[in-house]
C-alpha cells in the first residue's frame, strides 16, 4: 500500500503539469484562430469567455490521455534514472506490480472522461456551434473614417471630410441614402453627430445646417431641396447586436451515443441500402465507438508509457514529453486515418476506432516484455555511437546509461 500511494504521488506533479500545458497549448492556438472572428464586433468579454470555456471541454477531453502518458513516462523514468526501479526489482517485485496502481488510477480517469464525453461534452458542443454562429453573424461596430466613403450600413454611403473625437463631431458629412429605392436623396450638413444604439439596432445621426436633395416623388423631371437648422435620422442597422440562438440542429457531436444509437437503428429500418444511408449509419457509429475508445487510451497509455520511462531513464518532463508527442501523434494519426476510412465504408467503424488502442497496447506489452532484458531504448546506444563517430567523439557511457550494454535491469 505504501509503495502503491509513492508511486502514484510521483505521478501527480507530471501529470498536472502535462495537462496544464496541453490546455494551454490548445487555447493559445483557439486564440489565435478566434481573434480574426471577433476583432472590430464589440463582443462581450463574458461572451468571449464563455466561448472558450465551451471549447475547454472537447480540449480536456484530449489532454487528459496525454497526460496520463507523460505523467507515465516521466514518473518512471524518475524513478529509473535515480535507481529505484532496480532496487525493487532486486527485493523480488515484479514490474507488474509497479503498474497495478497506475492502471487502477488511470481506469478511474477513462471512466470520468468516458462519463463527460457521453453526457456533457455533447451539450457543450452543441452551445458552442450556435455561440460561434451567432458571433459570425454579428456585424462589426460601425467606425466612421475622414474623407472615406463607408459602405458599412445597408442601403446608405456615409463621408466626413472631418472628425472631431473629443466633441463627437463629424464635419462637412454627405450621405447618399437609397433605401427607397424611388427616392433615393442626398444629404449633406455642415456637422452632425452619431450614436449607436445596439439594443434598438439603429443609428442615431443628429445632423447640423444642412440640405436634402432628392427627385421629387410626384413629378420625377423636378427636384426637390430641403434646408434644415437640425433634424434627426434613424438608420435600422440590422445585426448590430449579438443575438443568442438557444436551439437547432445537433451533429453526430452534438449527441449521447444513447441518442445516436436509437437514430442508427431507425435508419437501419428505413433504410434502403443506398450509399448515402450506409454512410451516415457509419459516421453516427464512429462517433459512438470514438466516445469510449479515446477514454481507454489513459490505460493503453499506462502501458506503453511504463516501459518507455524505464528505458528512457530521464525523468524530465523535456524527454517525456518529446516522447509522449511521438506516440500520441502516431495514435492520433490512426484515429483520424481510421475515421475517414470508416466513414468511406472501408472499414468498419469498431476497427477503425479501437485499432489504435489495440496496435498500441500490442507494442506496449512487447516493450514491457523487451525492459526485462534491457538497460536503454532500442537504438539508442547505436545512434549515440553513429553521432560520436560523426563529430569525432567517443561515448563514455556504460552500464545502465544510454549505451545498450544488454544487460538486464
Amino acid at each position: 500500500m505504501i509503495m502503491s500511494r509513492y508511486i502514484l504521488k510521483e505521478h501527480i506533479s507530471p501529470f498536472i503539469f502535462g495537462l496544464s500545458l496541453i490546455i494551454f497549448i490548445f487555447t493559445m492556438n483557439l486564440l489565435f484562430q478566434m481573434l480574426g472572428r471577433i476583432t472590430g464586433k464589440g463582443i462581450p468579454l463574458m461572451i468571449i469567455l464563455e466561448y472558450f470555456a465551451l471549447n475547454l471541454a472537447w480540449i480536456v477531453a484530449l489532454a487528459v490521455p496525454m497526460a496520463v502518458l507523460i505523467a507515465t513516462v516521466s514518473a518512471f523514468g524518475r524513478l529509473s534514472s535515480d535507481g529505484e526501479i532496480t532496487a525493487l526489482r532486486a527485493s523480488g517485485i515484479a514490474p507488474t506490480r509497479l503498474i497495478r496502481p497506475v492502471l487502477g488510477a488511470a481506469a478511474f480517469l477513462a471512466v470520468g472522461i468516458g462519463l463527460f464525453n457521453n453526457y456533457l461534452l455533447p451539450d457543450m458542443n452543441h452551445r458552442n456551434k450556435l455561440l460561434l454562429a451567432d458571433i459570425s453573424r454579428k456585424r462589426p461596430i460601425w467606425k466612421l473614417d475622414p474623407g472615406v466613403f463607408d459602405f458599412s450600413i445597408p442601403n446608405y454611403v456615409l463621408r466626413s471630410d472631418r472628425i472631431d473625437s473629443e466633441n463627437n463631431l463629424m464635419h462637412e458629412l454627405v450621405i447618399f441614402d437609397s433605401h427607397k429605392p424611388d427616392q433615393r436623396s442626398t444629404i449633406v450638413a455642415d456637422s452632425g453627430k452619431l450614436s449607436v444604439v445596439e439594443t434598438e439596432e439603429r443609428i442615431m445621426l443628429m445632423l447640423f445646417d444642412g440640405e436634402i436633395h432628392r427627385p421629387s416623388p410626384d413629378e420625377p423631371d423636378l427636384y426637390e431641396k430641403t434646408s434644415f437648422d437640425s433634424a434627426v435620422f434613424r438608420i435600422d442597422a440590422p445585426g448590430m447586436v449579438l443575438k443568442r440562438a438557444r436551439s437547432g440542429h445537433r451533429g453526430d457531436r452534438e449527441l449521447s451515443a444513447e441518442q445516436m444509437w436509437g437514430m442508427v437503428q431507425e435508419m437501419k429500418r428505413d433504410s434502403r441500402g443506398t450509399r448515402y444511408e450506409m454512410r451516415r449509419i457509419a459516421s453516427y457509429m464512429v462517433e459512438i465507438h470514438k466516445k469510449f475508445s479515446i477514454p481507454v487510451a489513459c490505460l493503453v497509455f499506462v502501458l506503453l508509457g511504463t516501459p518507455l520511462g524505464v528505458m528512457a531513464h530521464r525523468g524530465g518532463l523535456g524527454v517525456s514529453g518529446a516522447i509522449s508527442l511521438i506516440f500520441f501523434t502516431i495514435y492520433w494519426a490512426l484515429l483520424i486515418n481510421g475515421e475517414d476510412l470508416a466513414n468511406r465504408l472501408l472499414v468498419s467503424p469498431v476497427v477503425a476506432m479501437w485499432s489504435p488502442n489495440v496496435i498500441l497496447t500490442l507494442f506496449g506489452l512487447w516493450m514491457m516484455w523487451l525492459a526485462k532484458g534491457r538497460t536503454s531504448l532500442p537504438l539508442v546506444g547505436w545512434v549515440s555511437a553513429t553521432f560520436g563517430r560523426i563529430f569525432g567523439r567517443r561515448s563514455n557511457r556504460s552500464g545502465n546509461s544510454w549505451h545498450d550494454s544488454g544487460v538486464s535491469v
